[in-house]
């Protein structure tokens, strides 16, 4: 499963990029499209549909996030797939005041605009 997973996750972020290296993955994604389910083509849809509607300084940040992703070694990618696989685990009430410190430690580190 983590390999198919990982087929999706790809699939849906290749769809978000800019459309010449769009046109550059599309033999990768036509042959994973065809490997996922009625419901998983379906969630890929809408979140490709969801990135459309992003503004545009938004889907740059998304972009810019999945270039890093595909940077990474698989190694990372597998540790920090952990991290947040022990995070869904976790007590609501724990996983929102992670998510508060997150977002506290966030907003600091974003540049005054």
């Amino acid at each position: 499963m983590p390999g198919r997973t990982a087929r999706l996750t790809l699939l849906a972020l290749a769809a978000c990029l800019p459309f010449p290296s769009r046109v550059t993955a599309f033999p990768l994604l036509a042959q994973n499209w065809r490997e996922l389910s009625p419901g998983e083509r379906y969630d890929t849809l809408k979140n490709y549909q969801q990135h459309e509607r992003l503004p545009e300084d938004s889907r740059r940040d998304v972009e810019k996030r999945y270039q890093r992703w595909q940077q990474m070694s698989p190694d990372e990618r597998d540790h920090i797939r952990q991290n947040y696989q022990r995070f869904q685990q976790l007590p609501p009430q724990e996983r929102a005041r992670i998510q508060q410190k997150y977002e506290k430690w966030r907003r600091q580190a974003e540049p005054s605009h």
